[in-house]
């Protein structure tokens, strides 16, 4: 009987105008949650140490601690967008948390790390509709997707991956510098500039980019009320706008290069440019008896892939591409605007988001 009434209360509670966590996640909620949740802990406390540890060493997945904290907002999106009014158990979910774990047990012994550790999002599936039921399930399978995003992959398929972006990166980069008046001449992944071989890494692949970049593609689809289109769109925008702003990336570190090259060249000549400008406090940065050293020294930090100054040049790719998927929202506003009323919901019909979209029934 108590399975059917709910965790949250009765079935036939009223219908609140709002979705309310103090309402629906009480303190009895948590406390039979917690033996589950324990236990799905004790099951994967391995993995978990494993990929803190990767998160923390590794600057490719240094994300990886945002993911769980943006799953938790778009959790929280969608639940005050569609509102799940009963928490009700479901003794399906053992289904999930079973098969994941039976999975798990003979991935491992047959040594698939991966596949072993993926299933980490079956059994949290399971867990969610074992403990809330269908209605929140349906509401919060996007944000135990996207825990995916905080993974990390072993190094054959990562390699596996970012080997391409790199040759993409680098032929794409090719074809533009030559317009910017530069010559560039390319070797497999290796450019070679004026300046010496500026050499597309694994760490200029875009994978990086790629992983944050579809990270943020998924919360800016969750924002904002949209139809799945909309959504859909948004968030496979974000895999060509990470291959552009690595393209960037890579085309600016090239005319930096060349630019430190020349500019080091007029200081030794005695004609110094732009160079004579910037405060000796900020040079002494690096290393170098003089000036010419340290311009040497600051195109190696430049193009060194575990330099601060080098991995700036991606977190300024990431105010680029929210940039960009900004506008692209402002495109779909502009072309695809639903004829209705604007603002906000009247007391007869559904609520709109700005433009008369309508919100109901979204997924």
């Amino acid at each position: 009987m108590e399975a059917r009434r709910g965790l949250g209360g009765s079935g036939s509670e009223k219908v609140h105008a709002e979705w309310d966590w103090n309402r629906r996640i009480t303190p009895g909620v948590v406390l039979q949650m917690l033996p589950v949740v324990g236990l799905l802990v004790w099951a994967y406390w391995y993995p978990l140490w494993r990929w803190e540890k990767i998160w923390r060493h590794d600057s490719a997945w240094g994300h990886g601690y945002l993911i769980p904290v943006i799953a938790v907002l778009i959790a929280h999106f969608r639940l005050t967008e569609l509102k799940p009014q009963r928490i009700e158990p479901c003794l399906w979910g053992w289904a999930p948390i079973l098969v994941g774990l039976l999975f798990r047990i003979g991935f491992t012994t047959l040594m698939f790390a991966l596949p072993s550790e993926v299933t980490f999002l079956l059994v949290v599936g399971g867990v969610l509709l074992l403990l809330l039921g269908w209605s929140m399930f349906r509401v919060l399978w996007i944000p135990v997707a996207y825990l995916a995003l905080m993974i990390p992959w072993d190094p054959k398929y990562y390699e596996g991956v970012a080997l391409p972006l790199q040759t993409l990166a680098a032929a794409v980069t090719e074809r533009f510098l030559p317009i910017l008046g530069m010559v560039v001449h390319r070797r497999g992944n290796v450019l070679e500039l004026v300046s010496g071989p500026l050499t597309v890494a694994e760490a200029c692949s875009g994978l990086r980019l790629l992983f944050a970049f579809v990270a943020l593609g998924v919360m800016m689809a969750y924002m904002y009320r949209r139809p799945l289109w909309e959504r859909l769109v948004i968030m496979g925008s974000s895999v060509p706008i990470a291959v552009f702003c690595n393209t960037i990336r890579v085309t600016l570190m090239a005319i930096l290069s060349d630019q430190i090259f020349f500019e080091s060249q007029r200081v030794a000549e005695g004609t110094a440019g732009w160079s004579s400008y910037v405060p000796m406090v900020v040079w002494r940065w690096f290393r170098g008896g003089d000036l010419v050293s340290r311009l040497a020294d600051f195109r190696e930090t430049v193009l060194n892939p575990e330099s601060m100054l080098h991995q700036g040049f991606g977190f300024a790719m990431l105010a680029l591409a929210f940039v960009l998927m900004r506008v692209e929202l402002k495109v779909i506003d502009l072309f695809f605007i639903e004829d209705g009323e604007p603002g906000g919901a009247g007391p007869s019909g559904p609520a709109k988001a700005p433009g008369g979209r309508p919100t109901t029934g979204l997924p």
